[in-house]
């Protein structure tokens, strides 16, 4: 299939690496549907899909409620008659302290259900359909394990949660043609512009002053839900730049 056959959900949209999957995956020409909680962030990119010629579909939901899902996934049903993929970036860093014996009941409460039930909510929704066309890619964010392990206890639950959640879908899915992956991101920069991504092609310089870039686990979401990985699922894809191995890169 070629990138304008696919319909693919981007969950979690907003100024970072939700944004820049929907550019990635718009330039490429698939249908893209948006979902964030609020209209700001998808008014900039209905603007921007518009100018450009993308396929582009905003819905504003609150993903961690079964009702307003269930709702959403059959809209786009109706309306496009299949969902391809699902990009699923939901989630947020928990602040406050990150030793157990320090945490509320509100900081456990929130990181594991901003960052592990919308995932959950959407995934159950959207699977029937993809088992009844036999295909399907669906691609969850996590986290690396130095961001996880150095954030609050709940943060690093939830994101450590959705790492086994992947590798037991792509082992129940499998028989049904549904290909199931995770991401895992170093640090990545917010208020991205998703009008103005990095130059495609060329060597990129390898560093230790930083995590990651939001166009870069873009880029790898985008393969991950492509037909070029097609044989690829239960992978723990961890995005970078080699931060995780603690180890200097050449010039850095």
């Amino acid at each position: 299939m070629s990138w304008k056959e696919k319909v693919i959900l981007v969950g979690g949209v907003g100024s970072g690496l939700g944004s820049a999957v929907v550019s990635t995956l718009g330039a490429a020409g698939a249908t893209t549907i948006g979902v964030a909680r609020n209209t700001e962030s998808l008014g900039k990119l209905g603007e921007l899909a518009r100018a450009r010629g993308w396929n582009f579909h905003p819905e504003v939901a609150d993903l961690g409620a079964p009702a307003p899902v269930a709702a959403l996934v059959q809209r786009v049903l109706k309306d496009h008659g299949r969902i391809d993929g699902l990009s699923l970036n939901m989630g947020r860093w928990i602040p406050g302290d990150t030793l157990l014996h320090k945490t509320t009941d509100a900081e456990w409460a929130s990181g594991l259900n901003d960052n592990l039930n919308a995932i959950f909510q959407v995934t159950r929704a959207a699977l029937p359909s993809m088992m009844e066309r036999g295909s399907g890619s669906i691609v969850i964010v996590s986290a690396a394990d130095r961001v996880r392990l150095h954030g609050n206890v709940s943060y690093c639950v939830a994101k450590g949660g959705l790492i086994d959640l992947a590798r037991k879908l792509s082992a129940d899915y499998r028989p049904h043609g549904i290909r199931v992956n995770v991401v895992l991101p170093g640090t990545m920069e917010h208020n991205v512009d998703p009008a103005v991504p990095p130059v495609e092609a060329g060597p990129f310089g390898l560093r230790d002053s930083s995590g990651s870039g939001a166009w870069e686990v873009a880029r790898a979401i985008r393969f991950l839900l492509s037909d070029e990985a097609r044989w690829i699922t239960g992978v723990e894809l961890t995005v970078d730049g080699g931060f995780s191995t603690r180890g200097k890169e050449s010039g850095a």
